[in-house]
């Protein structure tokens, strides 16, 4: 039985996520959801730096 390593995510009330690490072996241990929540944040941090730039 292959053994996983779990989300390190904890919950606004402190539960930990039982989702699969993307990358057991990585210093970030995050599942496939968190992953697309961070990078979707990302992005949307960058679109409004972006907007926020001034004119040349």
């Amino acid at each position: 039985m292959a053994s996983y390593v779990t989300c390190r995510v904890l919950s606004g009330r402190g539960n930990q996520c039982t989702g699969e690490a993307v990358d057991p072996h990585a210093e970030l241990k995050i599942c496939a959801r968190h992953l697309a929540e961070a990078q979707r944040l990302i992005h949307e941090a960058f679109q409004r730096a972006k907007k926020s730039e001034p004119s040349s």
